[in-house]
Formats: C-alpha cells, sequence, structure tokens
C-alpha cells in the first residue's frame, strides 16, 4: 500500500514537471501564489528517521546512564507517517503557521546490556519489550520583515507542544535480587517556547525555495535543554491553487526532565524528507 502511494505521487510529479504542463497563473514578470496567497494547506508523507536516547532515573539521584533506545531494544528507526502543515497570513504582514509530527515504535529483543529504569535493572541476556514515543504540534506566530517581488524574509515567536513517552517491560532486578515482571512506563508533555525565522525565494511564477528555523535553549519548568525544528526545501506550482514540494525536515529535542512521571533525560531526533500537496488560496 505505502509504496504504490509514493509511486503514485512520484508520477504525478513526473507529468506535472514535465515542458506539457504549464502553471496557470500568468507571466513570468509576475509573483509567486505562495507570496501572496493568504491560507495554505500542505498534506504528505515525512519519510522520517528515528533516534531515541533515554534515561530513567530516581528523583533527588544522579541521573543514570542515558540509552540508546533505538538500538539497545532493536526498535525500527525508520517510521513513514502522514504530517501536515498549515499557513494563515492576516493583516499585511503577520501570519500563523502550525505544523504536526509524530513517531512510536515497539519491539521485543534480547538484551546484551544491562539497562536500569529507576531503581531497577533489566539484566543482559533477558527477553524484553519497550517502546517510544513523541507527539510534536508546533504553532508559530511570525511577521515579514523584508519582501519583494521574489522573495519574502520574516521572524517571530512560537511554541512547540510535546508529548514524549516510553516504556520498558521484562523480568526486573532490585540491588540483584529478582523483582518479577513488571511494566514500566515514563512520560511527559509540556508547551515550550522559541523563536524562529523563514525566508522564501522564487525562481520563477513556478518554483520557489524556502528554509525556516526555530530554536529554543532554556529552562522552562520541569524541562532543561534545548529544541530545534528546521526544514528547507523546494516546490513547484503547477496550477494557481496546487504545488507539489519536498522539504527536507529535522526535529530535534535535547532535554533533562525533572517531572512526576519522567526524572532523567530524552535525546529525540526525527529528521528526512517530507512529500507533500499544498493547496493555497
Amino acid at each position: 500500500m505505502f509504496n504504490a502511494t509514493r509511486q503514485g505521487m512520484l508520477l504525478l510529479i513526473i507529468v506535472l514537471l514535465s515542458p506539457g504542463v504549464q502553471a496557470q497563473t500568468g507571466g513570468d514578470d509576475m509573483r509567486h501564489p505562495w507570496l501572496d496567497s493568504r491560507f495554505r494547506l500542505g498534506v504528505g508523507e515525512f519519510f522520517q528517521s528515528a533516534d531515541s536516547k533515554l534515561s530513567v532515573g530516581v528523583a533527588g539521584e544522579a541521573l543514570t546512564r542515558e540509552y540508546d533506545w533505538q538500538n539497545t531494544f532493536g526498535l525500527d528507526n525508520s517510521d513513514n507517517r502522514g504530517s501536515g502543515t498549515f499557513y494563515w497570513g492576516f493583516g499585511e504582514k503577520w501570519s500563523l503557521a502550525l505544523q504536526y509530527i509524530d513517531h512510536s515504535s515497539s519491539a521485543r529483543a534480547v538484551l546484551d546490556q544491562d539497562v536500569s529504569w529507576e531503581d531497577l535493572t533489566l539484566k543482559a541476556g533477558s527477553f524484553v519489550g519497550a517502546g517510544v514515543s513523541s507527539k510534536v504540534m508546533r504553532v508559530f506566530f511570525g511577521r515579514k520583515f523584508s519582501e519583494g517581488p521574489k522573495h519574502e524574509f520574516g521572524a517571530g515567536l512560537g511554541v512547540h507542544w510535546l508529548q514524549i513517552g516510553a516504556f520498558a517491560e521484562g523480568e526486573f532486578y532490585l540491588d540483584d535480587q529478582p523483582y518479577g515482571f513488571e511494566r514500566r512506563g515514563a512520560s511527559a508533555e509540556a508547551p515550550l517556547p522559541n523563536i524562529g525565522a523563514w525566508y522564501a525565494y522564487a525562481f520563477s511564477q513556478r518554483w520557489l525555495a524556502h528554509a525556516r528555523l526555530d530554536w529554543f535553549n532554556a529552562s522552562i519548568d520541569q524541562y532543561s535543554g534545548g529544541l530545534t525544528n528546521a526544514a528547507v526545501g523546494i516546490a513547484v506550482q503547477p496550477w494557481r491553487h496546487f504545488a507539489i514540494g519536498l522539504d527536507y525536515n529535522y526535529f530535534n529535542l535535547n532535554v533533562d526532565v525533572d517531572g512526576s512521571d519522567w526524572y532523567g533525560s530524552a535525546d529525540f531526533t526525527r529528521d528526512g524528507p517530507f512529500l507533500y500537496l499544498l493547496f493555497d488560496w
């Protein structure tokens, strides 16, 4: 099913890029539709590669070792998910942008090393299960500071609403003594503010390249660390209200967590191409 969908989208791109298909928007001297659109809705597939490094400790004690969750538990590091973006331009210079991405993976494996979870331990050689998940909703308020016939530059403030979680299950030990079969989980969620900027340049009325960067590094509530959310890409607009784009998306969250449901650290990276259809009006 997935291969058929991907092949269909690639075939559509080839057809739209062929010389016989022309943008129905006027001459080359006109502005690219993206630069004047009030609304933009993008839906597509995020071919993401996932990397998760976690630790779960006991509050008030030194943090336990951080483990590579993907490799330690044999989790799949590739995950293709539907994803979406939304843009609303209001007034002459202001805009609101939304983005949603998520990832989840679980597996069972034989451990080749001890893994600590709070004050318990999963022993090397034991058969265990584990999983990890993350959800990110980006909300960004921006203002244009520079624009012309072929470009625009803007910056602003935003917030990322984060939900992260992990679990491990198996035969746990406490102080080298059997503790019994347990399923332990940890989760955390919070809004993290960020600053950001974007730039777009239209090579012609059909082709446009763009880039954006969101960044945060501070201590907020139970989180201390940093967040980076970036994208760079190019889009072709064969018709007035329809475009096809290909972006490279990069998201990284690297924080220490001091909460009631999670005391430890989380280093999540999600990156890869985002192939999407975009409708503007």
